[in-house]
C-alpha cells in the first residue's frame, strides 16, 4: 500500500476490516464518495441520490432524507471502526455539512483543533441561541480563570489529588478533557411550519442523534426542526468550581460539550464528565454496563439492581419546596490508556453534591474506604434539597466495578 495515497490506504484498511458490512447501499456510498474525493470533488446531495440510491427526477431533498441518513450511518461506522482499532496516525472523516472523505492526522495527544465549535450561529436564529452563547462563554471564562489564577499551596487540594479518583489522571502525560453534559434542543413547529417552542428529548443529544431519529421515526420527527441549539444545566458552573482546582496542575485541561464528543476522542485524553445522567450521551452505555444502578422509566428514577431499592428524584418538581435528588460518581478505565470519571446527578442538586463530595477530603476519604483497592468503582448519594439548594446528603453505597464489562461489546 506504499504507492497509495493516505486516503486510499485508510480506505483499504476499512474495506478489509468488514466495518461497512455486507455489500449494499452503505458500501456503494463509501465507494462513490471515495472516488469523487480522490478526484478532488465534493458531490451534491442530489447527485448522490441519483447515482448511489437510484433516485429519479422526482426526488426532493427537502422531503426525502435518504442521503443524509446514510451519510450519518457511514460516519457512525467510521467512528466505531477507529474506536475499535485504537490510536492510529490518521483516520477518514466526513466533514460536517459536506459529502466527501478526508484524512485527518491523529496525533497521540489531541490538539485544540480537534475540538469542534460548541455553537453554530444561523442567520435569523440569534434570538434562539443567545442563552446558549452566554452559557458557553461563561463556562469557558470560569474554567480559564480557575485554571490560571495564582493559588497558594492548599494541603486539602494536594490530598484530593492523591485520591483513587484523581491520582490516575494526574500522574501521567495524557491531557484531561472536561465534558459538560449539554441539553440538545429542537424546535417544534405548528401547522404552518413556524417554530412555536423549544423541546428536549432525552434520546436526542446531538445532530447525529437527530438525523438517526429522523431515520427510524420519520413521521414523528416531521414536526421538529434541528436548530443546532444547546444549553447547560446551572449546576455545571458550581461543579466546575469544585472540580477544576483539583485538576489545575501543570497538565493540560480542556472543556467541551457532550454533543461535540465522538468515539474517536475517547482515547486521546482522560475524560471527566460533569452533568445530568440524562446528558451522558455516548458515555451512557459504558457507565451503566457494569453498574449496579439501572435507569427506571425516566432519568429521575434509579433502580439498585443489588437490593431492588428504587430511588426517584423529585428535584424537577417546581411545586415542591422540599425534595430529594441523587448524585452519582463513577471512575473506570477508558478504552485506551486513559481514565473516565463521571460526576453526575438526576438534577442540579445531585450534580452539585456529587462534585463537592468528589473534590473534598472528607468525601474522598469516604469513597476510598468503600472502594478499597478497586481501580473501578461507583457511588450513589441521596441529597435533601430545600428551595433549589442541597441541605444534607448521605452516601448510599460505594461499589467496585468489573472493568472488563465496561467496554465489552454485547454479543
Amino acid at each position: 500500500m506504499a504507492d497509495l495515497s493516505p486516503l486510499q490506504q485508510q480506505a483499504e484498511l476499512i474495506r478489509a476490516s468488514g466495518a461497512l458490512g455486507k455489500p449494499g447501499a452503505l458500501s456503494r456510498l463509501f465507494d462513490f464518495l471515495l472516488e469523487r474525493s480522490l478526484a478532488g470533488e465534493a458531490p451534491k446531495e442530489l447527485e448522490i441520490a441519483f447515482k448511489v440510491f437510484g433516485k429519479d427526477s422526482r426526488f426532493d431533498v427537502s422531503q426525502d432524507s435518504v442521503v443524509r441518513v446514510y451519510v450519518h450511518k457511514l460516519r457512525r461506522r467510521l467512528d466505531e471502526y477507529y474506536t475499535g482499532v485504537g490510536g492510529t496516525p490518521a483516520r477518514i472523516s466526513i466533514p460536517k455539512g459536506e459529502y466527501r472523505l478526508t484524512v485527518e492526522e491523529q496525533p497521540g495527544v489531541a490538539t485544540e483543533s480537534d475540538l469542534p465549535a460548541t455553537v453554530t450561529v444561523r442567520p435569523g436564529r440569534r434570538w434562539l441561541i443567545a442563552a446558549a452563547l452566554v452559557a458557553a462563554a461563561a463556562l469557558g471564562s470560569l474554567t480559564t480563570y480557575l485554571l490560571t489564577k495564582p493559588a497558594p499551596v492548599d494541603t486539602q487540594l494536594q490530598q484530593a489529588r492523591t485520591s483513587p479518583i484523581w491520582a490516575p489522571l494526574l500522574n501521567d502525560d495524557l491531557p484531561i478533557t472536561i465534558v459538560v453534559g449539554d441539553y440538545y434542543m429542537m424546535g417544534e413547529t405548528d401547522e404552518s411550519g413556524h417554530i412555536r417552542r423549544l423541546v428536549r428529548e432525552f434520546f436526542i443529544n446531538s445532530t447525529d442523534d437527530f438525523v438517526h431519529q429522523v431515520e427510524v421515526s420519520p413521521k414523528v420527527m416531521e414536526r421538529y426542526r434541528n436548530l443546532n441549539l444547546t444549553y447547560l444545566p446551572t449546576s455545571a458552573a458550581f461543579a466546575l468550581q469544585d472540580i477544576v482546582p483539583v485538576l489545575g496542575t501543570k497538565k493540560r485541561v480542556r472543556v467541551m460539550l457532550m454533543s461535540d464528543l465522538n468515539g474517536s476522542m475517547l482515547t486521546n485524553s482522560h475524560i471527566v464528565y460533569i452533568g445530568f445522567l440524562s446528558g451522558l450521551g455516548i458515555l451512557g452505555d459504558p457507565t451503566f454496563s457494569a453498574s449496579r444502578i439501572a435507569l427506571g422509566g425516566t432519568y429521575d428514577e434509579l433502580i439498585d439492581l443489588k437490593t431492588d431499592a428504587r430511588y426517584r428524584s423529585t428535584g424537577g418538581d417546581t411545586t415542591e419546596t422540599r425534595y430529594l435528588d441523587y448524585g452519582f460518581v463513577s471512575a473506570f478505565p477508558g478504552p485506551g490508556a486513559n481514565r473516565v470519571v463521571i460526576i453526575a446527578g438526576a438534577r442540579d442538586t445531585g450534580v452539585t453534591h456529587a462534585a463537592a463530595a468528589a473534590s473534598s477530603v472528607a468525601g474522598l476519604q469516604e469513597i476510598a474506604r468503600g472502594a478499597g483497592t478497586a481501580n473501578s468503582f461507583e457511588m450513589l448519594y441521596e441529597v435533601q434539597g430545600v428551595a433549589r439548594t442541597g441541605m444534607a446528603g448521605k452516601l448510599l453505597f460505594v461499589s467496585p466495578l468489573d472493568a472488563k464489562r465496561i467496554w465489552e461489546m454485547e454479543r
